[in-house]
């Protein structure tokens, strides 16, 4: 085959793409009169995700950092302390004008962890922004408490400006907040899909903050790699993992931090579960029905109920599946291998440039690119039970928990259907 040719195969398969394949996130927080919610979409090529518990000493709150594993170390990209003290990072265009004008004093490491170790309060943040100068303003950061208050901090002209909270709500993505003469950022679709949500909400709820996430996410090569809620009040935190919003994982902050230092693999603690029959309102027989559904665990609960809440409810049954999955694209290539070992030497060279040519078309394209990124999850099987005597014209509500390693479960969504007069 041609060496220039696989040169220019190669070259087209890893150049990098467009403008618009650069790292984005998006960042947003909601609060009614005792309700603050924080969320965010991260938005990469890096699927080594990562979760870190830092729990408190004499001088430090304790803490959670989201980010990712790099060849250096854990990047946190966000997080949230004992205090109710949230923040989270989008990147913006980059610029070669920062500097510290003022000769501000600076701090080891980074300034949005000494606010996450020292702060309780937005004002807190403020104050201390205010005083350090730190290089790192290739992006803005967002920070609300769990009294409300709110404020994005992003670099000026010549130092840090602060746009505090004016609304009920605050939306951040991946363009400058303070320049009013830029229509970009209020023209970003992701900024103004979250805010029509937002501003059409009556009040505010998990439901509602990863339906916002949901129309917010990305795909392509920087797809949304993780998702998370956060109720500032109650310190509990709502993981999606790979922009797939009908299972999650529910953390209570303080629960995790008694457990000690932990280094958790985010995609370790999702089993992929897809709730099948009956399909959502559905009105089907009570006399006999059938729960269905797939996913990776080895151990799952099914809870059945007509409370939707499932306040105090118990799990109908605890079921154990065998897992046993199999590698067809493992044995896609060994066939593959073994077809053109045998073959002749001119069909080598005329299939292995339409190999090429194919993943070639394959990278090139945004949409097909799940071929290369993809979610970590282990291997599905399907589930069920049967279910009897039901009560006639009544609505019930399901759920699948799947167990996890270290105590963390996921679960599904909650569907209902009604059962037959």
């Amino acid at each position: 085959m041609n060496r220039l040719l696989i040169n220019f195969l190669l070259f087209g398969l890893f150049a990098p793409g467009p403008a618009h394949h650069l790292r984005a996130c998006s960042v947003f927080n909601a609060s009614g009169i005792d309700k603050v919610f924080a969320a965010t979409n991260k938005d990469w090529n890096n699927r080594e995700t990562r979760i870190l518990f830092i729990p408190a000493t004499l001088d430090t709150y304790g803490r959670v950092y989201f980010g990712y594993q790099l060849d250096v170390g854990f990047q946190n990209v966000g997080g949230m302390n004992d205090q109710g003290l949230w923040y989270d990072g989008a990147s913006l265009p980059a610029r070669s004008d920062i500097a510290n004008h003022y000769n501000k004093p600076r701090v080891k490491g980074e300034l949005c962890e000494k606010a996450l170790e020292e702060c309780a309060t937005v004002d807190e943040v403020i104050e201390l922004y205010k005083y350090y100068y730190t290089p790192h303003w290739q992006g803005h950061s967002m920070w609300a408490d769990r009294f409300g208050n709110s404020v994005i901090i992003e670099y000026g002209e010549k130092d840090v400006v602060f746009i505090k909270k004016e609304q009920g709500f605050q939306v951040m993505t991946n363009y400058y907040i303070s320049d009013p003469g830029n229509s970009r950022w209020y023209n970003c679709y992701r900024f103004r899909a979250i805010t029509e949500i937002l501003e059409k909400a009556n009040s505010f709820d998990v439901e509602l903050m990863s339906e916002a996430l949901e129309v917010s996410h990305k795909e392509g090569l920087t797809p949304t790699l993780f998702s998370n809620v956060y109720d500032l009040r109650n310190g509990e935190i709502y993981l999606y993992h790979f922009h797939y919003y009908d299972e999650f994982v529910h953390l209570n902050l303080a629960h995790e931090l008694e457990k000690g230092d932990q280094y958790l693999e985010y995609p370790g603690l999702f089993h992929g579960i897809r709730l099948k029959s009956p399909a959502d309102d559905e009105i089907v027989d009570g006399s006999v029905i059938e729960l269905t559904w797939s996913g990776g665990a080895a151990t799952y609960e099914i809870y059945c109920s007509t409370d939707s809440t499932f306040t105090n409810a118990q799990a109908i049954e605890v079921l154990n599946l065998s897992q046993n999955g199999s590698n067809l694209m493992g044995l896609s290539v060994l066939l593959f291998l073994g077809l053109l070992f045998v073959w002749p030497d001119r069909l080598k060279k005329r299939f292995t440039v339409m190999f090429i040519c194919g993943l070639v078309f394959l990278g090139g394209c945004s949409g097909c690119s799940k071929l290369f990124i993809s979610p970590q999850l282990p291997d599905a099987i399907d589930g069920s039970i049967l279910l009897h005597d039901l009560k006639p014209a009544t609505t019930y509500f399901w759920k699948i928990v799947a167990l996890g390693d270290k105590g963390i479960s996921s679960e599904s969504i909650v569907r209902s259907f009604t059962t037959r007069n």
